[in-house]
């Protein structure tokens, strides 16, 4: 190998590893998170932090969510159920570290740690799964009060009562 060809190589060589960043190379910003409620089968809307709707649906369902937020900030997003148009869940997310990012550390050296990777969201990772629990649940059927007195109550019934 000719000595031009020796310093070509040993440039690109250079090159590659000063311009990689390592969480960039090996995950993406952008993930498909489940959506999903408790009690499944809830209308859902995923909102930014600009206040866009960035999906909708019904739980279970898969949304692309991107981690990026900002240069060295990650994404956040409110995701609300619904049923018949009544919120019964919210719940707040934010994206995470993502650990691959310390691989610059050894890989990608300062122009991955502190260009490529927060420019293009990949320093951060989404979950896999959100999970929004539906909490007024109970007060959506049709209600009503018996008033009874002791003495029409079978024995059995007489056995569930609390003393106060």
């Amino acid at each position: 190998m000719s000595i031009p060809a020796k310093i070509l190589a040993a440039g690109v060589a250079s090159c590659s590893v000063l311009l990689s960043s390592c969480a960039t190379i090996i995950t993406q910003a952008s993930r498909d998170v489940s959506i999903q409620s408790n009690p499944s089968g809830l209308s859902f809307t995923v909102v930014n932090s600009d206040g866009e709707t960035v999906g909708a649906g019904m739980t279970p369902q898969t949304v692309r969510l991107s981690a990026r937020g900002g240069y060295f900030k990650p994404a956040k997003y409110t995701v609300q159920v619904k049923r018949s148009g009544k919120v019964l869940g919210t719940h707040q997310v934010s994206a995470g570290i993502n650990g691959w990012y310390f691989g610059n550390i050894l890989i990608g050296g300062l122009v991955g740690m502190l260009i490529v990777d927060p420019l293009t969201g990949a320093m951060y990772r989404m979950p896999k799964t959100i999970t929004v629990d539906a909490t007024s649940l109970a007060g959506e059927g049709p209600r009503s009060l018996t008033i009874a007195s002791i003495e029409t109550l079978s024995p059995e019934q007489r056995a569930t009562l609390v003393r106060l």
